[in-house]
């Protein structure tokens, strides 16, 4: 498996691998600013909160959301494509194990996801910590003992939901075996899928991969931003959950990958 993790990274430097980082550096950036520029138009109450030791992770959490989301795309699109470039076909010469490639290969690409998230939200906290008294809010409030606490636990969240992300984006790619398949799978998903049972049984969809994941990342709690309110899932139930999901996703994943046959 360390054979086929190092190996994975000559690949990572691939341009197309590094643009997933550029825009997810750039979406965030420009989220940030726009959010705290236009804080004046927002609610009464999302005014308060954005100055107090909330504001901060408030500030961040929408942008984490698109983040996870790049992850999974890139995942699903990364792996989907080795099947029609005949990758896979070339590295199982090298490597006969089909469980240690995949998981090899699938470990490389998630610690460069969360090396890139990492990297993201420090761009995200400058941009915030830059504009923020440009709008008349105190960024001191955002680093006392509860807001620094909040921080590190939005960050630990935001890696536990990007580990999610990029399990889902192997199964979907495992599946599909097709880069642009695996997106639109992915995508369709999420939006289709999710949202259609959500709207038609909340109480259902609240309980699916993404519902689940999206609860991971915000802690449980209630998005500053988000008019909606806290889900019906706690944290801990939400962690579990995801966590069976995982674990499901990923023995699905590696029994597809080990018993269906490669010819591309």
């Amino acid at each position: 498996m360390l054979a086929a993790f190092l190996s994975e990274w000559p690949k990572i430097r691939r341009r197309s691998i590094l643009l997933a980082l550029l825009v997810m550096v750039g979406l965030t950036a420009l989220a940030v600013g726009v959010t705290l520029a236009r804080i004046q138009r927002r609610a009464l109450e999302q005014q308060f909160l954005i100055k107090t030791d909330l504001g901060l992770v408030g500030t961040l959490q929408p942008s984490a959301s698109l983040v996870a989301v790049i992850v999974l795309i890139t995942i699903a699109a990364v792996l989907g494509a080795d099947w029609t470039q005949g990758t896979w076909r070339n590295l199982l010469v090298q490597e006969p194990g089909r469980i240690r490639l995949l998981s090899g290969r699938v470990l490389a690409l998630l610690v460069y996801m969360v090396v890139s998230t990492a990297l993201t939200i420090g761009v995200g906290t400058l941009v915030a910590m830059l504009v923020a008294p440009h709008e008349g809010i105190n960024t001191a409030v955002w680093w006392d003992s509860t807001g620094t606490r909040d921080y590190l636990e939005f960050l630990g969240n935001l890696v536990l939901a990007v580990i999610g992300w990029t399990i889902f984006g192997t199964l979907v790619a495992v599946l599909v075996r097709n880069p642009a398949g695996a997106v639109g799978a992915a995508i369709a998903w999420l939006l289709v899928v999710e949202g259609l049972v959500n709207q038609v049984e909340a109480t259902v969809g609240q309980y699916l991969p993404g519902r689940i994941l999206s609860v991971v990342l915000t802690g449980g709690q209630a998005a500053v931003f988000n008019e909606s309110g806290a889900s019906g899932v706690s944290y801990t139930s939400a962690l579990i959950i995801a966590g069976l999901y995982a674990v499901a996703m990923a023995a699905v994943a590696g029994a597809s990958f080990w018993y269906r046959d490669i010819t591309a």
